[in-house]
């Protein structure tokens, strides 16, 4: 089946907007934003050097030696700095806690490069960076599977996604079915943002991942009530979330029958807390095995505050493919 450049641009712009987090925004998905300043062994800034992410970013450095990569998923993202002539630089960030910080990148004394850096950015880099922040959101709960029990072929979960940092709100709601698993192991899973103001606001994913999630394998849009097109899969633009063992999740539960209110209600749930790749940072989840899942709320925070926040809105089955895609 032939891509319609029309759709998938119409997808990106759309993405692009919901993105920038404004006042007008009815839907958003926030980015965080890390600086790297690429320095040379006597600490000059270098520029034009590549500054790459792991979820396929790529940014060049200006004359300041300062390149600025956007996150739009939780958890540790590595990143690696080149320049031409010079030992590559390595560092991770972890999102949200690095969030408008500055990391230094120091590239060691020149060596041997035969091959030239490309720096060009082509329409599939853009995808990359675009398209696995919704995978990413919806399947991990900061970098770790966000499912704690089984979720059976038609169930669906709907969520809340929200922060309020510095007194900037922002807010995006999001739904996912688990629609069938085929003879070979793979399956297929749909994905919904609806802002619920307008129907071609309304953007509908179906995705085709390998055996346990490992992969994404094929992937086809919709946006409206427009005609549903395949989107181009590149190799690596999915992370699988990390499975924690039953020992780790055990000794994570610090409470039993704790009572918690989302907006799908009021459950009795386990509270699990892990500390975070950042000082003083833990990450809390609210285990309820009755619900789709297992889990009915998310937080990460930094100290006494929630940073970001997920928590189910509403729950169910009966979903089916709304593109064909089987």
């Amino acid at each position: 089946m032939g891509i319609s450049r029309r759709s998938v641009w119409k997808g990106v712009i759309i993405f692009c907007g919901m993105m920038m987090v404004t006042s007008c925004a009815t839907m958003s998905i926030p980015l965080f934003k890390v600086s790297v300043k690429a320095i040379d062994e006597a600490d000059a800034p270098i520029a034009g050097a590549i500054v790459e992410s792991s979820d396929g970013q790529k940014a060049t450095t200006g004359a300041d030696g300062m390149a600025v990569l956007k996150f739009g998923s939780l958890g540790v993202h590595n990143i690696t700095v080149l320049s031409e002539n010079k030992a590559p630089a390595r560092l991770s960030v972890t999102m949200p806690l690095d969030t408008n910080k500055t990391m230094t990148a120091r590239l060691g004394k020149p060596v041997e490069i035969t091959a030239p850096i490309s720096v060009g950015i082509n329409i599939s880099g853009m995808l990359t960076a675009i398209y696995p922040m919704i995978f990413q959101s919806m399947f991990t709960a900061y970098g770790y599977n966000m499912e704690l029990a089984a979720i059976k072929t038609g169930e669906w979960t709907e969520w809340n996604f929200h922060s309020d940092r510095k007194g900037k709100k922002a807010e995006m709601t999001m739904r996912k079915a688990f629609l069938t698993r085929l003879e070979n192991k793979q399956e297929w899973w749909q994905v919904q943002m609806d802002s619920g103001r307008k129907k071609e606001d309304r953007l509908t994913f179906e995705v085709l991942f390998s055996g346990e999630r490992q992969s994404i394998r094929r992937m086809r849009q919709k946006t409206g009530e427009g005609q549903a097109s395949e989107v181009p899969v590149t190799e690596g633009w999915y992370s699988a979330p990390m499975q924690l063992t039953p020992e780790s999740l055990e000794g994570a539960v610090v409470k039993k029958g704790v009572d918690v209110q989302v907006p799908a209600g009021t459950f009795k749930a386990d509270l699990l807390e892990f500390a975070s790749m950042g000082a003083g940072g833990k990450v809390r989840m609210w285990r309820v095995k009755s619900v789709p899942g297992g889990v009915v709320r998310v937080e990460l925070s930094q100290g006494t505050e929630p940073e970001w926040i997920t928590e189910l809105k509403a729950y169910g089955a009966g979903a089916t493919t709304l593109l064909g895609s089987f």
